[in-house]
């Protein structure tokens, strides 16, 4: 009995605490004049692979792999989604929010992203690609882009160097948006 006991103590010992991810702010001093006083963010679109919490990393053959003990500290397209609804608040004088929409009225525009990779590379760096929608009822002005962003990971076997690099990307996608706004 006792060397089963000792036996699944040493197993549960062996298995580590699940560690909890969140980026820190990114923060930019760049301000975007914007012809939209209020702005949506609609849902956000990110590839099956990282819809999960696990964070996924590229391997020198192309595959990716998670760490299930280390994770998301939410959903990643929700992460996304609060991230760039507070860049756009940030760096544009528009009044900014996530669908649906808590404020009176309508938004002026909706913001709508689909991401094709958002992956961390063998080689240290995140790749974040995809396109955009920016939909205008008053200004009459629909947009549609692309964007591929490439952010170095400052130690791409640091899991908190690997969220920031995440968050220093969609800053830089709220820039892009921004200019179509």
């Amino acid at each position: 009995m006792r060397a089963s006991l000792a036996a699944l103590l040493l197993t549960l010992t062996a298995c580590g605490e699940t560690q909890y991810f969140s980026p820190p702010p990114a923060t930019t001093e760049t301000r975007v004049n914007v012809a939209a006083a209020s702005v949506q963010v609609n849902e956000v679109s990110i590839p099956e692979y990282a819809i999960n919490q696990e964070i996924p990393i590229e391997q020198p053959d192309g595959s990716l792999v998670t760490n299930t003990d280390r994770l998301w500290a939410d959903l990643p397209d929700r992460a996304l989604q609060g991230a760039l609804a507070r860049h756009l608040n940030t760096i544009t004088d528009a009044r900014v929010a996530v669908e649906p929409w808590p404020l009176s009225g309508f938004p002026e525009a909706e913001v709508s992203v689909f991401v094709e990779d958002m992956i961390v590379q063998s080689t240290g760096t995140l790749r974040f690609t995809g396109t955009y929608a920016v939909r205008s009822e008053t200004e009459g002005r629909d947009r549609v882009g692309n964007f591929g962003i490439t952010i170095p990971v400052a130690d791409p076997e640091s899991y908190p160097a690997i969220i920031a690099a995440h968050e220093a990307a969609w800053l830089q996608l709220a820039l892009v948006v921004a200019g179509d706004l």
